[in-house]
C-alpha cells in the first residue's frame, strides 16, 4: 500500500471513529513535489503562497489534548522506503518546541496508535 493509500485509510478512520472532530483534521497540501518540471515549480510556488510550509507534516489533528496545542504527524508507508526529510524533521522538532505533539508514524496501526493515545490526552 502507498503512503498516500495508507494516508487515506488514516483519514477515513478518523473520520469514523471520531465522527464529532471530523472537521479538527487537516492534511497537507503540499503533494510532497516541489521541483523537475517548470509546472510543477509553479505549482509549488503556487502552494507556498497559500501558506504551505516546507516540510509540513502530512496529518494535523486541530484539537488541544493532553496540555498539547495539536497533533502533527508525519505518516511513511509501512512497507515504503521513504526517510524523513531534514526539513520534516525540523518541521516536527519545531512544534514539538512550541507546545504541540508532533510524531513520525510507520504504518497506518502505527498512525492509529499515535491518535488513539493523543485523544485520550495521554503525553508521549
Amino acid at each position: 500500500m502507498s503512503e498516500s493509500d495508507e494516508q487515506r485509510e488514516i483519514v477515513a478512520w478518523f473520520r469514523s471513529e471520531y465522527p464529532q472532530y471530523a472537521m479538527c483534521l487537516r492534511v497537507s497540501q503540499s503533494e510532497g513535489k516541489k521541483g523537475g518540471s517548470r509546472s510543477a515549480a509553479i505549482a509549488w510556488s503556487k502552494r507556498t503562497a497559500m501558506g504551505v510550509v516546507k516540510g509540513e507534516s502530512d496529518i494535523a489533528i486541530l484539537l488541544p489534548r493532553g496540555g498539547f496545542g495539536s497533533l502533527l504527524i508525519e505518516h511513511k508507508a509501512e512497507k515504503g522506503q521513504h526517510k524523513t526529510t531534514e526539513a520534516q524533521l525540523a518541521y516536527i522538532q519545531h512544534h514539538n518546541a512550541v507546545g504541540n505533539c508532533a510524531v513520525v508514524t510507520r504504518g497506518v496501526e502505527f498512525a492509529k496508535a499515535a491518535i488513539r493515545q493523543y485523544m485520550a490526552g495521554n503525553k508521549s
